[in-house]
């Protein structure tokens, strides 16, 4: 199994890299490159989209964002139409796990996040292969058992770590404590979402809990600076589970550097991918 991975689409703002994104469709739709490049599109079976794929509220007029959005509002419905129309080609051809992030539409901003509502999917989830993740999520696909987030925890970190300190550094740090976010749940949570889990034993959502069906590991933080990864051995994996190899992978904003991870599930291997437009002076 193939797939690809990217976060940040960023869809529905004036600062959208629609040309860039344009290019994105057309390789995934297998119309784009050489006929080597339409080969590799034509293998992909898996569109993974770690959060970031409406545009947040831009300029300095722009009203505060509420901690709840919908589609009724004006602002959100153009974004999400906007997405939902990027979506609809691809979802005929490709399986696509779209995981809720910072700046999307109908959730919360608080964390974990549920997954967002499929009403503002009309048109994708006709395919019936639109998957729509909460944020963190959790998935076995085959024998790849693919974890992580959009990106946020990851973040928070970076902001409060010492000098030196790299977001891989971080995300290997949540593979060996088995927990995908260090800092949980102070700097994440309101207060009383914070008080909940003493009072009631509910599952820690950052969890890291492995199936044991799972042969490798696909850990992921969405919407990086840039594009990271590394691969960990089996005899060197920290797995309560037994060696299991495991990807780390760092997942580009597309807003920032607008490319995708080709990610191999058999012998975990990476391939980038970037997508440019000439500017002719």
């Amino acid at each position: 199994m193939r797939l690809a991975l990217a976060s940040g689409l960023r869809l529905g703002a004036g600062t959208t890299r629609r040309a860039e994104l344009l290019l994105l469709q057309s390789y995934l739709l297998g119309s784009l490159g050489t006929a080597e490049d339409r080969s590799t599109a034509e293998s992909l079976q898996v569109l993974l989209l770690a959060g970031g794929l409406h545009a947040e509220e831009e300029g300095e007029g722009a009203p505060k964002r509420r901690r709840f959005s919908t589609a009724a509002e004006a602002p959100a419905a153009q974004r999400a139409d906007e997405a939902d129309l990027f979506l609809a080609p691809l979802a005929q051809r490709l399986r696509l796990y779209v995981q809720t992030g910072e700046g999307d539409c109908g959730v919360s901003t608080f964390l974990p996040q549920r997954a967002m509502p499929r009403s503002i999917f009309p048109r994708s989830v006709r395919s019936g292969k639109l998957h729509l993740w909460p944020n963190p999520n959790s998935c076995c696909l085959g024998g790849l058992q693919v974890v992580g987030h959009a990106g946020q925890p990851l973040a928070l970190a970076l902001r409060h770590s010492s000098k030196g300190e790299k977001q891989m550094d971080w995300l290997l740090k949540s593979w060996q404590k088995q927990h995908l976010a260090p800092l949980w749940p102070e700097l994440l949570m309101n207060k009383a979402e914070v008080a909940a889990p003493r009072r009631a034993a509910a599952p820690n959502a950052f969890n890291i809990d492995l199936s044991p069906e799972a042969e490798k590991v696909l850990l992921f933080s969405g919407n990086s600076k840039s594009a990271e990864w590394e691969l960990i051995a089996g005899e060197e994996s920290a797995s309560p589970l037994g060696q299991k190899d495991v990807l780390s992978v760092c997942i580009p904003s597309f807003q920032e550097e607008p490319c995708i991870l080709l990610v191999d599930s058999q012998d975990l291997s990476v391939q980038m991918l970037k997508f440019a437009v000439e500017t002719r002076v």
